[in-house]
Order: structure tokens, then sequence, then C-alpha cells
């Protein structure tokens, strides 16, 4: 019988020696596997925020030729020719034309303009109650 006990140890330590490294090999085998999900996950990240960065690049490059065609339209003799095509017979305002207003809305005070629009509109009264 001491010779099955001894056995029976010897076979209780291979088998724990081979359950060890069993559980090491699974162990191994999951953080591989897991490696492998990561790297699967950040690639299909990366290819998505590739892809958003060449669209991203696309419209800038977009806004900026519809910037410089914006600027091309406001220069002075494209604007006339604009009006001279729609028929309109418009010209720049003369500086004492120009009325600046403050925050509140009301014209901002010692302006020529502002002057000469509150002198004619007494005139423009003055006449319109002589007429009656």
């Amino acid at each position: 019988m001491k010779k099955n006990r001894r056995r029976s140890k010897k076979m209780s330590v291979m088998a724990s020696r081979s359950m060890h490294i069993g559980a090491v090999m699974v162990m191994f085998f999951v953080m591989v596997i897991l490696n492998l999900l990561a790297s699967s996950s950040c690639n299909q990240i990366m290819k998505s925020i590739g892809e958003k960065e060449r669209t991203l690049a696309k419209l800038e490059d977009e806004r900026m030729r519809e910037s410089a065609r914006w600027d091309a339209m406001k220069t002075a003799d494209n604007i006339d020719r604009a009006l001279l095509k729609f028929g309109l017979s418009m010209r720049y305002a003369k500086a004492e034309q120009i009325v600046r207003m403050d925050s509140a809305g009301r014209p901002k005070p010692g302006q020529l303009a502002v002057a000469r629009a509150r002198k004619n509109s007494s005139v423009r009264t003055a006449s319109v109650g002589k007429r009656r």
C-alpha cells in the first residue's frame, strides 16, 4: 500500500503542475484574444478618425475657396457690374450721408448727416403746414 500512496502523491503533484500550466496557457490565450480585440477596435477608430479628418480637410478647402470667391465678389468693380446687370443705378453713400448709431439705436450726437436730416424734416414739415 505504501507504493500506492507514493504513486498517488506523484499523480497529484503532476496533476497540480499540469493544472497550473493549463491555467497559465488559458490566461495567455485570453490575453492574446483580448489584445487582438483591442487592436481591432483601435484600428477601426483610427480609420474613422482618418475619414473624418479627410472630410474636414475637404470642407476647409471648400470654405477657403468660397471665402476667396466671396471676397472677389465684394470688390467695387464686381459690385458695379452686378448692379448694372440688374439695372440698378446705385452709388456708395457719401460721408455726409452716413449715420452712426449707438448701442441703444439712437444716432450718435454731432453728426453732419443727422443735423441735415433734422433741418430737411423741419423745412418739409413747415412747407406741408403752409399748403393747407
